[in-house]
């Protein structure tokens, strides 16, 4: 089976209904990284559900134009899921984006907790979100998922506890002796499901405290002790087998 290739783009800034004006960016990454000539089959991606199956009507390593041939729009999965993960230091939060995204997380959150090894750098969020959504863009053309996931500015535990809404369903991975895998709660999700996974010192008695308070719901990734990364990959693995598949 050929390859399949794909491109990303801002739908806000199509000028029509038949073409796609690629950046420079996307435009060198077709002609140059992947050596595709006039004619070639490419499908678009806007990051809001749409797929639209192209083909290169202009070639120019700095603005290639796409002809659209069809176009396919696939529902969002029930429930949304969304991911609240403890922040890590250095570039570790960066390599969570992409298998997150790959498996169809909606929504990524990094907090600050008592436990937390980074600080919040607001002077460098700005470029750093940006970056973000670069490494999300290219997730969903390597995976196809239509879907690109919100991504937040970091904030603190108790400010995501706060602002729980009443129709969402919030699971936080635990080491307590009380928290059970997925398949054993007993429970129907609301439209919108959040699963929290702390940092490797794990969370703080008081913070396990207040999400119980909040009605947060443990759960357990069984006994051995996971990397941030592999916890968050297995947490939202196991979430989607739980609530989609």
């Amino acid at each position: 089976m050929p390859r399949t290739m794909r491109t990303f783009f801002d739908s806000n800034s199509m000028d029509s209904n038949e073409c796609i004006s690629l950046d420079e960016m996307e435009s060198h990454h077709l002609s140059k990284v992947l050596r595709l000539n006039k004619g070639a089959e490419v499908e678009a991606l806007d990051g809001k559900g749409n797929i639209y199956y192209t083909e290169i009507h202009t070639l120019d390593r700095n603005n290639i134009i796409l002809k659209i041939l069809n176009k396919r729009f696939i529902e969002e999965a029930k429930p949304f899921l969304s991911m609240a993960i403890a922040m890590p230091k250095g570039n570790r939060w960066e390599y969570m984006i992409r298998p997150l995204t790959e498996l169809g997380v909606r929504r990524l959150t990094p907090l600050l907790t008592d436990h937390s090894e980074c600080y919040n750098q607001e002077k460098k969020l700005d470029a750093k979100r940006h970056k973000w959504k670069k490494i999300a863009e290219d997730a969903c053309k390597q995976s196809g998922n239509p879907w690109l996931p919100i991504l937040d500015p970091p904030q603190p535990f108790s400010s995501f506890l706060e602002n729980i809404s009443l129709d969402e369903t919030v699971c936080i991975g635990s080491l307590a002796k009380y928290a059970h895998p997925f398949k054993k709660l007993e429970f129907k999700p609301r439209d919108f499901v959040s699963i929290l996974i702390g940092p490797e010192g794990g969370w703080s008695e008081a913070e396990e405290l207040r999400a119980k308070e909040n009605g947060v719901i443990p759960f357990s990734l069984g006994s051995n002790t996971l990397r941030l990364e592999s916890a968050a990959v297995a947490g939202l693995a196991v979430a989607r087998e739980r609530f989609i598949l």
